[in-house]
């Protein structure tokens, strides 16, 4: 009988152990999760429990305001899958880190615009020569696509570009007339209809890779199947917010809660849905050289690169790589 308890305590043990191992629980790293819709897949996925079903376990979005914080919370954390900016994961590998871009999640600027008050006498970006232009953190890509933008109006050293921060400290510094445009995104602009106009786009610009899936050689090499899982999760979830856009919004509404409203995230959404915003994974070379040019242009990148070093097709669905 003594034998048959201490049977059934090893076995008990045992089914404890691998069960713990099965569903460990994970973590995201996300920049601006929670508010603005760049991290709305992950969203979607979460509440349509597309890792789940895949033997992922997320139980915390590591959310941040800046790509370089979000970057820095990706190495510092066991997290393998990171929503970043290009230009946060390109400073990243620039300083020796051994990161590896593993999913195109962006792939357009037609989110982005700058914004003035309805009363200013602004409707292009020539009516902002002599005036100031906020975007948010020095070497942010809110810096790299507005330099871009007056370089390609030609109009080089006649705006002045000032670093504010979060896109909250422009929008407060342009309502107070310190600067005289600030940028903008969804779903900030559908959430305030009438409170701002367009002062400028970036139509004006080609297409560009804006942000990216992450992950580490570290995870690579220990764990490349939930890489695979992720991504294939977060495919599921773009394809949803494409096919079902109003139902998907109300899960990322459900899943932001009070920060971003059902009606807001609806037509945010819908919006975003329109200009073909979140990419499926796969990456396209072309859109990757704007982003680096564009940081070329700020400074922060000298040279060529081979994107090889820094690229890793291997984890997308085999129709996308």
């Amino acid at each position: 009988m003594l034998k048959k308890f201490k049977i059934m305590q090893w076995l008990f043990l045992l089914c404890t152990l691998l069960i713990t191992n099965h569903v460990r629980a994970d973590s995201i790293v996300a920049s601006h999760y929670g508010f603005l819709f760049n991290t709305a897949p992950i969203a979607v996925a979460l509440e349509r429990g597309e890792f789940a079903k895949r033997g992922i376990f997320i139980d915390n979005v590591i959310s941040s305001s800046g790509g370089g914080t979000t970057m820095r919370n990706q190495l510092a954390s066991s997290s393998c899958y990171g929503v970043v900016g290009t230009a946060a994961v390109l400073a990243a590998f620039r300083e020796g880190h051994d990161v590896k871009m593993v999913s195109a999640n962006i792939m357009t600027l037609a989110d982005l615009f700058w914004v003035t008050m309805p009363d200013r006498d602004i409707n292009s970006i020539q009516d902002l020569v002599g005036k100031k232009v906020s975007y948010t953190k020095p070497r942010s890509t809110s810096e790299t696509v507005a330099r871009m933008a007056i370089t390609a109006a030609g109009l080089d050293g006649q705006i002045e570009l000032v670093s504010l921060g979060k896109v909250g400290a422009g929008l407060a510094a342009l309502e107070r007339g310190d600067v005289d445009a600030a940028l903008l995104l969804e779903p900030i602009m559908s959430s305030r209809p009438g409170k701002y106009k367009v002062a400028f786009d970036l139509k004006n610009l080609p297409r560009m890779t804006q942000t990216v899936g992450v992950t580490t050689q570290e995870c690579i090499d220990s764990d490349p199947d939930k890489i695979k899982n992720i991504i294939a999760a977060r495919r599921a979830a773009v394809d949803y917010l494409y096919s079902n856009p109003e139902d998907a919004a109300k899960l990322v509404a459900k899943a932001y809660g009070e920060k971003v409203s059902e009606e807001v995230a609806i037509t945010a959404v819908k919006k975003m849905v329109e200009i073909n915003y979140w990419g499926r994974g796969n990456f396209e070379i072309p859109a990757l050289e704007a982003m680096l040019e564009g940081l070329r242009m700020q400074g922060s990148w000298e040279g060529p690169i081979n994107w090889d070093d820094v690229v890793n097709t291997s984890f997308l669905p085999a129709d996308l790589q």
